[in-house]
């Protein structure tokens, strides 16, 4: 798989669902990278960039918080205990592994271990009562349409995806296409849950919403999803005005998909830091 993104209180407890765990507990020898280098980032002005493909991993112009957020595949929202550098400070990784190793093995547990090593890094997980959003049907009804049978190409998880032959044309996968800006994002899909759309949204990269986001529709089946709508422009857009196209996520989804979120409370899964260094020289 080859993958290239450009990435831009105290609450109550209600049940610990892991204990604590450390590198020597959860890592071995086949979690480890052959060689890995984690350095500083010395280019203020360079774009955060992601490459992976089977047997390497290169992460450029990173802040900690986005590693750990990619390493464990949670959002900011889910990361408790991090000290303020951890966002601030920029990293570059240049990983290698054995060739085939799969990409998300290399995000996943191998970049976990790495992290644990270069930052002593200790955490464990909670389960806390935090705000989020329900996904529900609007009173106009659903508009989706459903995926026609054999239009995507289904993607098993951790599976290496078919290479064309010459000449033909890549597989469509089953699943989202991130396109636009990070202003004015869409969001295009064939064969997709709404539980895969719900998992979609909650991503801070995507909507900036910060909450998990439960299907709670009734809904099933897999349907094509085209979505655009536009984000609270940042500092980096106050040059841009805001202009009678805009239109909110929650809109876009009302009238777009004729669904809607609905703000509620309930338990979410986080990652507490309990014990983290700046990084080891290599």
């Amino acid at each position: 798989m080859f993958r290239v993104i450009c990435v831009a209180t105290l609450l109550t407890v209600v049940g610990q669902i892991t204990v604590a765990k450390t590198r020597a507990q959860t890592a071995s020898t086949e979690d480890e990278f052959d060689v890995a280098s984690v350095k500083p980032s010395h280019d203020a002005q360079a774009r955060a960039l992601v490459q992976a493909t089977p047997g390497r991993l290169t992460l450029s112009n990173l802040s900690l918080q986005r590693l750990l957020l990619i390493a464990y595949d949670i959002q900011d929202y889910q990361l408790v205990g991090e000290p303020s550098w951890a966002e601030s400070s920029q990293y570059d990784v240049i990983a290698t592994a054995s060739t085939g190793t799969s990409v998300q093995k290399m995000e996943g547990p191998m970049l976990q271990a790495l992290l644990q090593d270069r930052f002593q890094l200790k955490l464990h997980r909670e389960t806390r009562a935090l705000p989020l959003y329900e996904l529900v049907v609007a009173k106009s009804g659903p508009k989706l349409r459903p995926s026609e049978k054999g239009s995507c190409t289904p993607y098993v998880k951790g599976s290496q995806p078919a290479i064309a032959a010459a000449g033909q044309p890549q597989p469509l996968y089953c699943g989202f296409h991130r396109t636009g800006s990070s202003v004015s994002p869409i969001l295009d899909g064939k064969g997709v849950s709404i539980a895969d759309l719900g998992n979609n949204l909650a991503r801070s990269y995507n909507t900036a919403l910060g909450r998990n986001i439960v299907d709670k529709t009734g809904l099933s089946g897999v349907f094509d999803i085209h979505l655009t709508w536009t984000n609270d422009r940042g500092s980096s857009d106050a040059a841009l005005p805001s202009t009678s196209d805009d239109v909110s996520i929650f809109t876009a989804l009302e009238e777009q998909l004729g669904l809607k979120l609905q703000s509620a409370k309930g338990p979410v899964d986080v990652l507490v830091i309990d014990h983290i260094e700046q990084p080891s020289p290599n």
